[in-house]
């Protein structure tokens, strides 16, 4: 199917799969449909492109799906873009962009992933876009995790509304270099926010409205007063070895198929590893040895 980078399930159980290149497919009952649900433009050099995609709480009456991609003008950019749905397919022309991102300047360090939490707010996970400077600072979006209203305005009760000014009100908490993914806890709404490191350290931190996790100032279990450490992390060197967390998500089935301990676990992938393992929220612990690995072939350094 070529390159996916996201995906989004509807209560219908169709599976939005969103692809590097621009398409946005759909999976139903194990099949992908032909056609894509639309072809997007955007630039896809590196690690931009079609990066994130989430459906509205209510999807099943209003049909917004929202994006987050890579526009190449009037300069590279990337954005989050709300469309609606008919059936299988966009309807033509109902594209809206509700946030614009600052601009570009490298290939690498987009984020991109995208997720409603229990609150009804759309939050967004944004790389520090190669620029070691910007997580710190509230007058960029660069290495941040952000959080907007459904239609794009920006929340009173974000952290930042009264420092920042602008779209910056959109920071939810800061200190972050790639959060390439994320996910919301079923039911708790804990936000588990992953973050690619530099040299030696991966991250899961647990999102705090405020919090700042300290890139490019730290990375790792060393912790300052005025810096969240990660509820885990690992080295690039040790156990369990790897590169480059990736992916995560939470298990909350509404029909149970898998062992009952899973439930309630935070499953991780690291790139390099080629695994996937599970945290215990509950035990604060990682479960020894892996799910069955697996291989790709982006440079996510």
């Amino acid at each position: 199917m070529g390159d996916p980078t996201a995906m989004a399930v509807a209560a219908d159980g169709r599976i939005f799969v969103a692809q590097k290149g621009g398409g946005l497919r759909i999976i139903e009952n194990g099949t992908l449909k032909k056609r894509p649900f639309a072809e997007f433009r955007v630039n896809s050099l590196g690690e931009r492109g079609l990066l994130g995609v989430a459906l509205h709480p209510n999807f099943a009456a209003n049909k917004f799906v929202y994006v987050y991609r890579t526009a190449a003008k009037p300069k590279v950019h990337n954005e989050v873009v709300r469309v609606r749905a008919v059936g299988d397919r966009m309807v033509p022309d109902s594209q809206k962009v509700i946030l614009r991102l600052n601009n570009l300047d490298a290939e690498r360090h987009n984020g991109g992933a995208i997720h409603f939490g229990t609150d009804g707010k759309l939050y967004l996970a944004v790389g520090d876009n190669g620029r070691e400077g910007s997580p710190q600072r509230l007058k960029n979006l660069f290495g941040k995790m952000l959080r907007i209203n459904a239609d794009g305005s920006i929340p009173r009760s974000n952290p930042f509304y009264k420092q920042a000014s602008g779209k910056n009100r959109a920071i939810w908490a800061r200190g972050l270099r790639k959060p390439y993914s994320f996910a919301v806890r079923p039911g708790t709404g804990a936000v588990y926010i992953n973050d690619v490191g530099e040299i030696t350290w991966e991250e899961i931190n647990a999102g705090k409205a405020g919090a700042n996790y300290g890139w490019p100032i730290k990375e790792g279990p060393e912790s300052a007063n005025r810096f969240r450490a990660p509820i885990h992390s690992y080295r690039h060197d040790g156990t369990p070895g790897g590169c480059a967390i990736t992916g995560g998500t939470f298990y909350a089935p509404q029909a149970p198929q898998f062992p009952s301990s899973y439930e309630g676990d935070y499953f991780f992938a690291d790139f390099c590893g080629g695994y996937i393992r599970r945290y215990d929220p509950e035990t604060d612990s990682v479960s020894p040895g892996s799910l069955p690995a697996f291989r790709g072939r982006w440079t996510f350094r």
